[in-house]
């Protein structure tokens, strides 16, 4: 275990590097992309480092595509219903050969109809990331036990009106199986992710924050019910840590029940954020799942409840 104890040493003295040098200007940039994707993380609180999910794991973290079956994963959702036209959609490839895992996806949210006073029209605003993922798996014989780690390059790509922008970052990924307990981590981000934009009048620095991420799950009742639980850090947020947590029931071969809890910061307090969500299959290698959001905001008097649909297929 000599390996894995010091790439976990490196990460933790560099996150405690990046608390020391305060929040940057300009950071929440790719904000919607922080939330997750796909409907069985999304209907379990968000809180999915810990646990291994296929070609989802490029995004929840890349360190478990040495354990992912290769499969086929997409999701759609339109959050908001009437007024902007706004849609979130996610689709990745993943597997791993041996010890070795890899994986490609492509997140895209899409904002249409955004008033534009100067000229009494409208606009679109397009934001896309592109995965590249690789993982590798070891197993140490005394603790019976499997050690994994991974990383994912991005390749950010924005659009508005005339201008564009486009940049690199980098997703780091920490995962530790005992038997049923499963720890975790996934730093998003890492070292703060910047680029500028261009075509615009003052080409505008972009800076997408170092999101820090640790999970644990733990199954019982020889699989059928799934605990988890993630902890959030994300220094450019009024409260930067954030609790989610989450569970799965299987009833019988096919059926999945899953809950759980997102708790955001709203200015200087936690909004819950309950979810609810099914799961069907696998069946001949294809899986369709749903997750229920629901996000009422108090203040404002208005919901943003959000439905979710992912299908899977493995090969």
């Amino acid at each position: 275990m000599r390996i894995p104890m010091m790439v976990i040493l490196s990460i933790l003295l560099s996150m405690w590097c990046s608390l020391a040098q305060g929040v940057p200007p300009g950071v929440n940039a790719a904000a919607q992309s922080r939330f997750g994707v796909g409907a069985l993380p999304l209907s379990m609180g968000s809180a999915f480092t810990a646990l291994p999910g296929g070609a989802l794991s490029v995004y929840w973290n890349p360190a478990y595509l040495a354990a992912a079956s290769p499969a086929i994963t997409g999701m759609y959702t339109e959050p908001f219903g009437g007024g902007l036209n706004y849609r979130i959609q996610f689709l990745a490839l993943g597997g791993h050969y041996r010890e070795f895992g890899f994986g490609v996806g492509w997140f895209n949210s899409h904002v249409g109809g955004i008033p534009y006073t100067e000229e009494n029209t409208t606009f679109d605003y397009d934001s896309s990331i592109y995965y590249l993922s690789g993982a590798l798996r070891l197993t140490d014989e005394r603790l019976k036990g499997d050690f994994f780690v991974g990383v994912s390059a991005k390749l950010y790509r924005d659009a508005m009106l005339q201008g564009s922008a486009q940049g690199l970052g980098w997703d780091l990924g920490l995962a530790l199986a005992l038997g049923d307990l499963r720890l975790a981590y996934c730093g998003q981000d890492v070292g703060n992710t910047r680029y500028r934009w261009h075509g615009t009048g003052q080409e505008p620095l972009v800076i997408i924050p170092w999101i820090h991420r640790f999970g644990v799950a733990y199954s019982l009742l020889q699989g059928k019910v799934t605990l988890t639980g993630d902890l959030y850090l994300d220094r450019s947020s009024t409260l930067p840590f954030q609790g989610r947590f989450g569970g799965e029931y299987t009833l019988g071969e096919w059926l999945k029940i899953r809950a759980g809890v997102r708790l955001d910061p709203q200015g200087d307090r936690y909004h819950p954020v309950l979810t609810l969500g099914l799961g069907i299959g696998p069946w001949k290698g294809f899986s369709l799942d749903y997750a229920y959001l629901h996000n009422p905001l108090p203040a404002s008097g208005i919901s943003t409840d959000t439905h979710v649909f992912s299908v899977s297929i493995r090969f």
